[in-house]
């Protein structure tokens, strides 16, 4: 109903116009009750339709709704819901209907589903059909104040480079030289001692920022000892050795036979609709790769990376619901009690509607209970177990186990890992872990180690509100009260152990209310142990604490988070311990306690707005993450190779990675991969971004940026670098109009650098290996690989040609052994006329 507003009469009276509408009903995610509500609906006359998030989702609930009309279906989800829900109304099958066909699912949302009876319309949701949130995606344009990824990676002086040939310096500016009659710029690195490398910008793309563990300095490399080609050497021996023993291990066990698990059954579907996230693309891969293993004859070993809250879990469960489907069961094997716990709750809410039957055994339960346990597992009357290495025991006998769950295997000591080994010969095996993996990584072992990544968070996930105060315990208590009133609990953390006795008592002066329980690293095991446990259970609700939180606890009822001395940590940290709230649908708040501006240095300024301004997260992350991936490859590859991250930069060790598993899998191991085609896809585009060489152009023209143009070093070597690594005529195009649109109109010098821009493009296109512009000659360098495309294409025909019909003598091949080289004079020495003659030439 709404009142008709355009009367502007003075009487109160308002005329109701009625829509004869209603929301959507509410079906708490019982599908047979939306089948028969549509089934209902659609027999008088309705038309239907059902908007989802994405074509994922609407193809989910359109197959879900449909396996209804299987009568056999129908029985077994009354006899599943039973004890969940009674429901008298009976489904009357008319062999005459049939739903298929006759309600549409749409790939678009809103918030809200209705009815319209008028028009007999009936709109529903498929977020509201199972309870979940909703968030829509709106694009906005914020000025964003913090560190930003072109930033981070931008080179200003001082900072550590890594150059592939020489190694690491420290990047000392721009510097113009003569080469020739005309003047150019070069980049000055400043290595070992006095030792400088002036680098022809042909060559940028071969240095990188150094980009190691947060704070840590590297050592700067000697020239010409030989010292960094030993380092790369040695490193990449390393990686070899441990790769060689993972596609090992991949080999053996591609050669196992195993249990082959059945396709998925309608209450997997459901299972996985009922999910209170929307599936992000990268959890429907880890999923799906998850299954489609399990249903290979050959055992499973299958590693899922993700941080806390990304849904690692949720493709545990997934996976382990397929397990139970088939008759088996699931071990469920964690580092802590603390994690028992946490796994044994989520276990238990997400399948209890699906009569699976979820257990823990720790050393929280008592030996009767354990005793009970152990009969249970027995005789197959208990599904899924979870536990610590209790579960290890030699008086654990599973019926019939089908599945093994890892989470966060490399917590576990030598003798544990040797008792896995023991425990899961042909078992598929599922481990979990938050340390993130990075995706070229993944792409280079794939073939070596099963890995899927999870990278992005739920996407319906409602963004964490986070603010900079300052230490104000007035505001700081109305916080904590806040969160208490609405039944939640507060994360306090603190920088240091010494004060949190304090910081408790006066917490407890100004929220007498507050259950505080504290929580360390120097804290006796089972102490910190109880205090986790009681702040799980709700028994307290304040958990004052260090950055101990930082990973593995995951608490939906704690919502709130307060850092003191936020400054104090790396934006790595900070993340990682804002991201320890907003595990529900309840709107989470962080807070950043820190001295004023004027006690912060601009970094620290920085990292704290980033940190505000990135509710969610972003690219801006990515090399704030990387602390977590140096961790993350030493988890995968063994804990010494983070020593070589740190000695020859993050970057240079995944390139070394990469060209070490593809010589392995092209040598050593290259009968086992003949027949895997994706795995050859993925190494062709590995070996072709190895071998991706662009055009090296040595010239004596006036091309450069001058200061006078550019004030700014830093600016300068941006644009440098983006005209030497452009790969297409349109991105110069850009640049060009941007130059101008930021900087004025620009001279000759400028122009000529654009041009000769648009001649190393096409030139790369091309094929060519290097161009030559000395006075009046041109030197163009054909590959040495007589098999190169560029031998088949025009350009070479055409050239040929003219040098063969060249009476004037304008072209000559000159006498190189290895490769062709071929020799064209020039009409003239200017050097507009010269870039005109050979744009011609090479640009057509």
């Amino acid at each position: 109903m709404i009142a008709d507003f355009n009367d502007h009469s003075d009487s109160a009276d308002f005329k109701l116009i009625n829509f004869d509408s209603k929301p959507q009903p509410d079906f708490h995610s019982n599908l047979k009750g939306i089948y028969q509500n549509l089934c209902e609906n659609i027999k008088n006359g309705y038309e239907a339709f059902v908007l989802a998030s994405d074509e994922h989702q609407a193809g989910r609930i359109k197959e879900l709704i449909e396996d209804f009309e299987d009568e056999n279906i129908i029985e077994q989800d009354e006899k599943i819901h039973s004890d969940a829900e009674e429901d008298s109304d009976e489904i009357k099958s008319d062999p005459e209907f049939s739903i298929k066909n006759k309600f549409k699912v749409i790939p678009e949302s809103i918030h809200n589903g209705f009815i319209f009876n008028d028009l007999k319309i009936l709109i529903y949701t498929e977020h509201q059909i199972f309870g979940r949130y909703f968030k829509q995606i709106k694009k906005r344009k914020l000025k964003f104040k913090g560190l930003t990824f072109t930033e981070l990676k931008e080179l200003q002086y001082g900072d550590y480079v890594v150059h592939r040939d020489f190694g690491i310096g420290k990047y000392s500016g721009l510097k113009k030289i003569t080469v020739g009659n005309n003047n150019q710029e070069v980049v000055v690195l400043t290595y070992h001692g006095t030792d400088k490398l002036f680098l022809n910008l042909n060559n940028i793309n071969l240095i990188k920022k150094y980009s190691g563990a947060e704070g840590h300095a590297p050592t700067l490399t000697r020239l010409g000892g030989g010292e960094w080609d030993k380092l790369k050497a040695k490193t990449k021996k390393q990686v070899k050795d441990i790769a060689r023993d993972l596609i090992i291990l991949y080999a053996k066990r591609k050669s196992e036979i195993g249990f082959k698990f059945s396709g998925d059954t309608h209450w997997q579907k459901e299972l996985e609709a009922n999910f209170m996230y929307e599936d992000t693309p990268d959890q429907v891969r880890a999923t799906v790769e998850t299954k489609e293993d399990m249903e290979k004859e050959n055992p499973m070993d299958r590693l899922v990376c993700g941080d806390v809250g990304f849904g690692k879990t949720e493709v545990a469960i997934r996976a382990a619901f397929k397990s139970v489907m088939d008759n088996k069961q699931v071990a469920v094997l964690v580092p802590t009690t603390i994690l028992a716990v946490q796994h044994y709750n989520t276990f238990r809410d997400r399948l209890s509607p699906f009569a699976v039957e979820v257990d823990n055994i720790t050393r929280l339960k008592n030996s009767k209970e354990q005793k009970k346990i152990l009969e249970k597992l027995t005789e197959g009357k208990l599904n899924i177990l979870i536990g610590t290495h209790r579960i290890l025991s030699k008086d654990i006998n599973f019926k019939d186990l089908g599945l093994l769950i890892i989470d966060e295997e490399q917590r576990f000591g030598v003798k544990a890992k040797e008792k896995l080994r023991s425990l899961k010969p042909n078992v598929d095996t599922l481990t979990l872990t938050a340390t993130p993996i990075p995706r070229t990584l993944n792409f280079s072992l794939l073939g070596a180690r099963d890995l899927s990544i999870i990278n992005t968070p739920p996407k319906n996930s409602k963004p964490i509100v986070t603010e900079i105060i300052k230490l104000d315990w007035t505001q700081i208590a109305g916080i904590i009260r806040h969160e208490l009133n609405r039944g939640g609990q507060v994360y306090f953390v603190n920088d240091k152990i010494k004060n949190l006795h304090t910081l408790g008592d006066t917490i407890k002066t100004y929220v007498p209310e507050a259950k505080i329980g504290i929580a360390h690293g120097q804290m006796d095991g089972k102490d910190l142990e109880n205090v986790v446990i009681n702040f799980i259970e709700k028994k307290l609700n304040v958990l004052l604490c260090t950055k101990i939180i930082e990973s593995g606890l995951d608490i939906p009822n704690v919502n709130t988070i307060i850092i003191n001395n936020a400054n104090m940590y790396g934006l790595a940290e900070l993340y990682q311990l804002r991201g320890r709230v907003g595990r529900s649908e309840v709107q989470a708040f962080a807070y950043l306690i820190s001295p004023p501006d004027a006690k912060l240095t601009r970094i620290a300024v920085k990292r704290l707005q980033a940190i505000e301004e990135f509710t969610d997260l972003g690219s801006g992350f990515s090399l704030a993450m990387r602390d977590m991936e140096i961790r993350g490859v030493g988890n995968l590859l063994g804990k010494q190779q983070s020593g070589f991250v740190q000695e020859i930069g993050f970057d240079m060790f995944i390139s070394i990675i990469e060209e070490a598993v593809l010589e392995l899998k092209e040598n050593e191991f290259k009968d086992l991969f003949a027949n895997e085609a994706s795995l050859q896809k993925i190494n062709e585009s590995i070996k072709k971004k190895i071998e991706e060489k662009s055009t090296l152009i040595e010239n004596d023209l006036n091309a450069l940026i001058p200061k006078d143009y550019i004030h700014n070093d830093t600016e300068r070597l941006n644009i440098y670098r983006r005209l030497y690594e452009m790969k297409s005529e349109d991105e110069l195009k850009s640049v060009a109009v941007e130059l101008k649109d930021r900087f004025g109109e620009y001279l000759d010098d400028v122009s000529n650098l654009l041009r000769v821009i648009r001649i190393k493009i096409k030139a790369t296109e091309l094929g060519l290996e290097k161009i030559i512009i000395r006075n009046k000659n041109l030197y163009l360098y054909f590959p040495d690989d007589k098999e190169h495309k560029i031998f088949e294409g025009d350009f070479y025909k055409k050239t040929i040609d003219t040098i063969s019909n060249d009476r004037n003598r304008k072209y000559n091949i000159a006498p190189e052994k290895e490769r062709l080289v071929i020799e064209v004079r020039l009409d003239s020495g200017d050097d507009e006329k010269r870039l005109d003659e050979i744009e011609k030439l090479i640009c057509g």
